[in-house]
């Protein structure tokens, strides 16, 4: 893997980047008094400073916090529409952990379409799964022998 990649990878599985509520609540178009109500309640999380104590919220609250006003604004009471942030969430998790897992380079070919290599199979190791990006953003999963090199 690039070093780049691996570095891509890392920022993405990181969680240290943070925003205030003020910039949560720009983003979000949630209120900084919903914001802390919904803490209060226990449906998000901050962290806080200890000197004058401003909530920092990770990037991964502030889609969740979207996604609880999405369902707010479809008619769900905020009880229904943070159990449903929950469970779409819990695929969030399982599509992330796929990501850091299987996604095991990104390339060009000569035509320049994208290649993004998934992996070896697991039952056949001398063949690797990769999706084929076109220009015109068709999407495609091949798979192809790996030579001995």
């Amino acid at each position: 893997m690039d070093v780049l990649g691996k570095q891509f990878r890392e920022i993405f599985k990181s969680n240290d980047i943070k925003i205030g509520m003020t910039e949560l609540a720009k983003v979000t178009g949630v209120s900084p008094s919903q914001l802390r109500y919904w803490e209060r309640k226990g449906y998000i999380c901050s962290q806080q400073d200890q000197q004058n104590k401003n909530h920092h919220f990770s990037i991964l609250t502030a889609y969740q916090v979207r996604t609880i006003k999405f369902y707010l604004d479809e008619g769900y009471t905020l009880q229904v529409a943070v159990q449903k942030e929950q469970k779409r969430r819990a695929l969030g998790k399982t599509f992330h952990r796929f990501i850091e897992e299987r996604i095991k380079g990104i390339e060009q070919d000569d035509n320049g379409d994208g290649l993004v290599k998934l992996g070896r199979l697991d039952d056949d190791p001398a063949k690797e799964v990769y999706a084929r990006v076109e220009k015109d953003g068709r999407t495609t999963l091949h798979l192809r022998e790996l030579s001995d090199d």
